[in-house]
């Protein structure tokens, strides 16, 4: 990864924060259990605070690799991803039906769903960093598959 391309993504992870925080289990108390279970090691705090010291002690490649990669392959089938980035690239939202039909369980990192009106609102913070930074990137391909 060049240099550009890491301080781009450490941008999206201070700026787009739901594209990381998104990927954990749930509140606050749960994603820092689930960052220390991944074997992070951190002083609690706000998220902000947090990402900064990830960034500062791991850097931006070994939160890629070692989070951001893992979970989407935990969360997503290599179909039901390719379903994604093929809507992505094709400029519209998913509807709800084909969500189900891949897998995809709201709330999803990629996706912003209105659940009570049971429609795709928006993507969302992941969708963009993923398929346009994080993919095409050589060193993450190999991982990705």
């Amino acid at each position: 990864m060049d240099k550009n391309q890491k301080h781009k993504l450490e941008r999206y992870l201070k700026n787009a924060t739901r594209f990381f925080w998104g990927l954990g289990p749930g509140n606050q108390k749960e994603n820092y259990r689930w960052l220390r279970a991944s074997g992070f090691e951190f002083n609690d705090g706000a998220y902000n605070h947090v990402t900064n010291q990830l960034l500062e002690n791991y850097g931006i490649e070994q939160i890629i690799k070692r989070i951001v990669i893992l979970r989407v392959k935990e969360l997503y089938s290599p179909k039901a991803l390719d379903f994604l980035k093929e809507s992505w690239y094709a400029g519209s939202r998913p509807d709800m039906s084909f969500l189900s039909h891949y897998g995809i369980k709201p709330p999803t990192p990629f996706l912003e769903v209105n659940m009570q009106f049971n429609f795709v609102e928006r993507w969302g913070d992941l969708a963009g960093v993923w398929f346009e930074e994080i993919e095409p990137i050589q060193d993450f391909r190999e991982m990705i598959k």
